[in-house]
């Protein structure tokens, strides 16, 4: 949902939840910040980051909110804490911004389910060169897309949680209308596997990533059975050595949750055989989200724009749409 303007209170709350997001920011923060100057991109409603770092010594934080209300819920926060005098709140957009001076430390959250959705790569390119000290120390250092085989043959229909349905309609209002939207795998998702992992998309932020870009790789089916899709989620490093590497899909935390990419027609497949899978990136026409496409063996290729584009275009999602309106 960060790749919308659907935030709420439920969902802040969620990511206050201590887990092993909070410890490898934690962690990362606590040996980089001592000293420094801090920019946090994307602080939140709550300011984690950007207190966590005046908290281990920043010498000052500038907190960077683009949500006004999440903005001065930021605001609160860092009185709250009683940091107001070395963590600054600045309302607005990161790419719109100046800061007083450069900061040696970048933090930031704009992580998405698929690891660049979010518009990570033009956002901190944009402070790479204005906001931050050529020697920056980034956080998170490294950022991945994982993908691997799963067989969902046996779940019946796909169906979207009720909880989800206010925040459905939400982004399709954020996008002008409907379409078929990325969609995130609930459950123990990790249980549907079927093959071997390996990451479609891997950036690393003290390098000047590129804007657009296209990666190919092969997972090794490790059962018997039948192919129906494909799991993409993200793996985080905090830190450029040691610390904690954050796996989205059998990790413990709730910031993230692992993307469905459904196959037109189950494939049969056998232990040992390989399937290839393409993922290709391509800044979408807000020059901030990526449209995704991923191509899996001989399937058509899934197209997964950030807004527009079809809508019930294929098998899976008009069976996810007609159970949906069948329901309301």
């Amino acid at each position: 949902m960060g790749e919308y303007p659907v935030y709420d209170g439920h969902v802040y709350d969620a990511f206050d939840a201590a887990d092993d997001r909070h410890r490898a920011y934690r962690a990362a923060l606590r040996s980089a910040a001592p000293g420094r100057v801090v920019v946090d991109i994307g602080t939140g409603r709550d300011a984690l980051w950007a207190i966590e770092a005046a908290r281990s010594g920043a010498r000052h934080v500038y907190a960077i909110e683009a949500d006004p209300a999440a903005a001065a819920g930021a605001d609160d926060a860092v009185a709250a804490a009683g940091l107001d005098d070395r963590v600054t709140v600045l309302p607005g957009l990161s790419t719109d911004l100046t800061l007083p001076e450069r900061a040696d430390v970048c933090v930031s959250e704009i992580v998405g389910n698929i690891a660049t959705a979010e518009g990570v790569i033009p956002i901190l390119a944009d402070a790479r060169r204005r906001l931050c000290v050529p020697d920056c120390v980034w956080i998170p250092f490294r950022v991945q897309t994982w993908a691997a085989a799963v067989d969902l043959s046996a779940e019946g229909k796909p169906a979207v949680v009720t909880e989800s349905l206010p925040y459905l309609k939400r982004i399709f209002d954020a996008a002008g209308g409907p379409f078929d939207l990325r969609l995130c795998l609930g459950g123990p998702a990790g249980e549907a596997v079927i093959s071997s992992a390996a990451a479609v998309e891997s950036i690393v932020f003290d390098d000047e990533p590129p804007a657009d870009d296209r990666a190919a790789t092969e997972v090794r089916i490790g059962v018997d059975g039948r192919m129906t899709g494909v799991l993409l989620w993200t793996r985080l490093a905090a830190e450029r050595t040691g610390g904690r590497e954050v796996d989205t899909l059998n990790g413990d935390t709730r910031a993230w949750a692992p993307v469905h990419v459904p196959l037109d027609r189950p494939v049969p497949v056998t232990v040992g055989d390989r399937i290839p899978i393409t993922l290709s990136r391509v800044t979408s026409d807000d020059g901030l989200h990526p449209d995704y496409t991923v191509t899996v063996g001989d399937q058509p290729p899934w197209l997964s724009p950030h807004h527009g584009g079809p809508f019930r275009g294929t098998p899976f999602y008009d069976a996810l749409f007609t159970n949906l309106l069948r329901l309301s």
